[in-house]
Parts: C-alpha cells; structure tokens; sequence
C-alpha cells in the first residue's frame, strides 16, 4: 500500500459499507468534474502525494490544513514488519515527509549506505528512570530500504521468515 501510494501516487481507502463506498466514488466523481485544482496544489505543499483533502485514514482525522499527516506517515511506518511505535516516531522524527526519505536514499552513493541509511538513527522508549534508547540498526534498516524505495510490485514485504 505505501509503495502504491507513494511511487504510483494512488490512494488507497477502506470502507466499512457498499453505502460508504457509493458515497466516496460520488464524492470522487464530482471533485474529478470540478477538476479541483487548489487542492492539488495544497497536496503538492504538504509533502505527502497520498494526501486527500477531509479524509480519514486508519482512524486518522487529516484538515485540510494539513494537521494529521505526521500521524498518517507515522502509522504507514508501523505496517512494515518489526516497526514498532517508537520505531517509527523516530524514523518520522528524523524524515518528518515521506519525500524527505525517499530523497535522502536517492542522496546515498551506494546500496549498502542505501541499506543502512536508518541503522544509527535513536529510538526512545519509556519515560523517566524506565528510560531506554537504543538504535533502529542494521537488520530493520535493511528491510525498511526496499520497502519504500522497489519499483517491484509484486515485492514481498513480510521479512520474517
């Protein structure tokens, strides 16, 4: 689903009802006849292509003003195996944009630098004197790189076996 929506730019929605589904595909329908171009436009500025205006994404409410796609990154980071929440509030902490990772690995001179790219990056968890930090390291680097950067549709995303 992430690389769909971020390479191929299509959006993906899940509806509890056949009503719910003939709302959207009416909703959709007429914002494609109205050729709505502000909101395009809007979606350029917010860094995530995925973006579409007034919608609720896994039970993520998202303004048009934009608030709510940091916890929709968030939750994309979380469907990979073995990312936990911490994981990924760190890898969204250090790459805020779906883009700015995906550009960040284009930076990168290698594939192994590719691969190890998120390895260092400080994952926090608990509070106070229960306190922990360790880093996201080299094993969940290396799944995380070809997730959100494959061409491949058909790339098998469960790694644990």
């Amino acid at each position: 689903l992430v690389d769909l929506q971020l390479s191929k730019e299509v959006q993906v929605s899940f509806f509890e009802s056949w009503e719910e589904f003939g709302e959207f595909a009416t909703m959709f329908t007429k914002a494609v006849a109205e050729g709505n171009k502000q909101m395009r436009r809007e979606q350029e500025n917010t860094g995530f292509s995925f973006y579409s205006e007034k919608e609720c994404y896994g039970g993520v409410k998202v303004c048009h003003s934009g608030k709510g796609l940091l916890e929709v990154w968030k939750r994309q980071m979380q469907q990979f195996n073995w990312v936990s929440p911490e994981v990924a509030e760190a890898i969204v902490s250090a790459y805020p944009f779906p883009q700015l990772l995906i550009q960040a690995y284009n930076r990168c001179s290698s594939d192994p630098e590719r691969e190890n790219m998120l390895a260092d990056i400080p994952v926090h968890r608990g509070d106070g004197v229960t306190a922990t930090t360790r880093r996201i390291g080299p094993e969940l680097s290396r799944c995380v790189h070809p997730q959100m950067t494959s061409q491949d549709p058909d790339l098998y995303l469960d790694f644990t076996g």
